[in-house]
């Protein structure tokens, strides 16, 4: 008897391979990994600067939970777009959904972002709303190339740029070195562009001003449609949903926020409206 144990042993180790290889294969085509998936990061003050944010931390945990294999770029964004409808990249993080985009990709929010204006403090009190910005004579706004910014402001961005009032930039340190020299008059960002760019003493002569009357805009994960079908995007979202009600996106939040800041990434703006009006949801 004692003869056929490691026979046993053996045969039980063999099936228990082949059951983890089915799982894997499984799990692959869940998710649409059979290969590495090509995904690009982007600099952003907001999501990722010099290895670390929010975006970094976000792929590691999707790693972890899907078992899939990122093969990681940095690369600019309006690149990210033209190589996602082209097909030669997968995925990539804390994009907005447009009706155009909507075309090539599909949209996973994670986190919830209210653009605003950043002008300095001399300005604050004659910008309340959009329209008084855009009342101000001369007034210029910068942009980032190929940023989107939910449809309030990108109507606004619209009206602007007819008039010759917008300047794009690459990112935020030549956009900020603009509003410091007065080449722009604002710029459109969160409070985390501003206390990621400045130091403390020169944050104070800056104000963020929230002009947005409606919700935040979404972000979230971007998958293209020439590498995923409907069917392996619901995973993600479901994937992601796992990591909202278990606590680990907003650990992620506050990883990389202060408080008050993390929250409302996490808020999808709707009972941010209400408490503004002094309401419960």
């Amino acid at each position: 008897m004692p003869l056929h144990r490691p026979r046993h042993w053996l045969m039980g180790l063999l099936l228990g391979g082949q059951l983890a290889v089915a799982q894997a294969d499984e799990a692959a085509q869940r998710y649409g990994c059979e290969q590495p998936i090509r995904l690009a990061l982007y600099q952003n003050l907001v999501f990722y600067r010099e290895g670390q944010g929010i975006d970094p931390d976000m792929v590691v945990e999707l790693q972890r939970r899907s078992g899939c294999r990122f093969d990681i770029s940095l690369l600019p964004r309006s690149e990210i777009w033209a190589r996602l409808q082209a097909g030669s990249l997968d995925m990539s993080t804390s994009g907005i959904a447009t009706s155009e985009r909507r075309r090539f990709a599909f949209f996973v929010p994670y986190l919830y972002l209210r653009n605003k204006l950043i002008l300095p403090a001399s300005l604050a009190l004659q910008v309340e709303s959009l329209d008084a910005f855009e009342r101000l004579t001369g007034a210029r706004l910068g942009v980032i190339r190929g940023y989107r910014h939910g449809p309030y402001l990108d109507n606004g961005v619209r009206v602007l740029r007819g008039e010759g009032r917008v300047l794009e930039f690459s990112d935020d340190t030549a956009r900020f070195a603009a509003l410091r020299e007065g080449e722009v008059s604002a710029l459109i960002g969160h409070d985390l562009n501003l206390s990621g760019s400045l130091p403390a003493e020169q944050q104070l002569d800056y104000r963020v001003v929230d002009v947005v009357p409606g919700p935040a805009v979404p972000h979230g994960l971007i998958l293209a449609r020439k590498h995923f079908s409907p069917a392996q995007a619901a995973a993600w979202l479901r994937l992601v949903e796992a990591m909202r009600l278990d606590g680990s996106l907003a650990g992620i939040m506050h990883a990389h926020a202060p408080p008050a800041l993390a929250d409302e990434l996490l808020n999808s703006g709707y009972h941010y409206e209400l408490a503004k009006q002094g309401r419960q949801p």
